[in-house]
């Protein structure tokens, strides 16, 4: 069985470190590329000198997670053919039972699919995963559950999907492009489905990327636009391919009026519901 383990890092080396080393118990002959997408923190020479097989490809600070993956995977592919492709996130540790779990799940459905891994935080609440098509977050009930907004936290992806629909699409900086490609493979015939328990133990970010509050109108603008806001131009385009273009066009005018409105008018009209949760 050939895998390709997939990551993107930056400036989280020692939760990189314990990513890597809890991968490497369970699959020590995976074959491993590793966007270091402009560390500074000696991310890169830890790495390094603790897990020399590790392939390493630098990045300059601009890719961020969607595009560091992609990065990665367009790499591997070009190296050679592997029956899996498995995406990890960096700030993750895995459970010994991540990939029995994984394969498992895959055999159950008779191949042509894509298993999310459910992740938990330390009080063993789901915290990632997938969303169902009302986007409820699913937990571990015990059996396989269909996932239509796909989170990439660990996700498990044979060859045979990327031979239908490629691998990530480049548009996309840091968020979305995961929920991207699982509504592509569902648009293909490809269900996605999630692990029946969780496999790895994660963190939640909790921060709001549609708006910022206490700064003014063109610092929130800024923000957003940002790559780890909710960049109005890459949600139009997501939400014209997958729901249409009056959605995506209503979407970009509210990320607009959100954040022109002050502080207190977002407060009687969303509540909390646009802030950062910690």
């Amino acid at each position: 069985m050939k895998i390709a383990v997939l990551i993107t890092c930056h400036n989280r080396k020692e939760k990189t470190l314990a990513c890597l080393s809890s991968l490497m118990e369970v699959l020590p002959n995976s074959e491993v590329f590793l966007v270091d997408d402009g560390s500074t923190d000696g991310t890169l020479a830890a790495v390094k000198a603790k897990f020399p097989q590790v392939y390493i490809i630098t990045g300059n600070g601009n890719l961020y997670w969607s595009r560091g993956m992609y990065t990665a995977w367009n790499y591997a592919i070009k190296k050679r053919s592997y029956d899996y492709y498995l995406w990890l996130n960096d700030d993750i540790e895995l459970y010994p039972i991540f990939f029995e779990e994984l394969i498992n799940c895959y055999n159950l459905t008779g191949g042509n699919s894509i298993i999310s891994g459910l992740i938990e935080d330390f009080n063993q609440k789901v915290i990632y995963g997938g969303y169902d098509k009302h986007k409820n977050l699913l937990h571990g009930t015990g059996a396989l559950q269909e996932i239509t907004f796909m989170n990439g936290n660990v996700v498990l992806i044979p060859q045979l999907v990327v031979d239908k629909i490629g691998i990530l699409d480049p548009k996309f900086q840091h968020d979305l492009g995961d929920v991207d490609y699982g509504l592509r493979a569902i648009k293909a015939g490809i269900k996605v489905y999630s692990t029946r328990r969780a496999i790895a133990l994660g963190y939640s970010n909790n921060f709001c990327r549609v708006r910022k509050w206490n700064t003014n109108i063109r610092d929130r603008l800024k923000i957003l636009y940002s790559p780890l806001g909710a960049n109005p131009k890459i949600n139009f385009y997501f939400r014209k391919k997958h729901f249409g273009i009056l959605n995506a066009s209503l979407y970009w005018a509210f990320l607009h009026f959100i954040n022109f409105l002050p502080d207190k008018l977002v407060a009687i009209f969303f509540g909390n519901r646009y802030c950062d949760k910690f």
